[in-house]
């Protein structure tokens, strides 16, 4: 397995890892050609990072790095998460820690002290997994437009 920025060619398999969602949902859609449009505009940019994990040529592993620019209290850089998916089937095999490993060392090396993501209420393995690596658990508010 490695770990490493996503490259365009990872994102054949990302809309079927998407729709491996932690209770077996499989419905959630994906626009695969407005994913590669947006993919292309943010992968130069050093606010977003892409990260996979692949084993072979297979993506069995994927996150979304947002960089935010925090200019009230310390003005350091702070990590937004997104999208934290692994493969049913690698899943309890570290591929998970090794993605978020991957993004804190990212993080340090950008001066960054705080990484915040979300977590289904619901999704008892993902909050397990993110205590057990070292994450506190808090809530939060959100309204869709």
């Amino acid at each position: 397995m490695v770990i490493r920025d996503t490259i365009l060619e990872d994102l054949k398999d990302l809309p079927w890892l998407y729709r491996q969602y932690h209770n077996g949902d499989t419905h959630i859609e994906t626009d695969v050609e407005g994913m590669t449009k947006e993919f292309k505009k943010l992968q130069n940019n050093e606010d977003y990072k892409f990260v996979s994990a692949v084993e072979g040529d297979k993506l069995i592993g994927f996150c979304s790095v947002v960089l935010n620019h925090d200019i009230v209290e310390k003005q350091k850089l702070i990590i937004m998460l997104w999208n934290l998916r692994v493969a049913p089937e690698y899943r309890g095999q570290h591929v998970g820690k090794k993605i978020m490993e991957y993004i804190e060392d990212f993080g340090r090396s950008k001066g960054v002290d705080f990484i915040f993501l979300g977590c289904d209420s619901d999704n008892q393995s993902a909050r397990k997994f993110y205590h057990k690596i070292g994450y506190k658990e808090d809530y939060g508010f959100y309204k869709y437009l």
